[in-house]
């Protein structure tokens, strides 16, 4: 039995107003589905360094 691979891309959107970084699936027919959601960091990398840190593995780790 062969298994049917489904092609889709990932669309990364920022929502300002709930300070989260969204990333949705979009499949072949254009339907769109939530995949994860990740804080945006409420402060500059200056101001907080570890917190850039824990966003950037969180956001690395979603898209592999």
């Amino acid at each position: 039995m062969e298994k049917s691979m489904k092609n889709y891309s990932h669309i990364l959107e920022i929502d300002e107003e709930r300070k989260l970084l969204v990333i949705n699936r979009v499949f072949e027919d254009g339907k769109r589905q939530l995949f994860t959601s990740i804080d945006l960091p409420g402060k500059t990398f200056s101001e907080d360094e570890q917190g850039f840190r824990e966003f950037a593995q969180k956001l690395g780790e979603n898209l592999l």
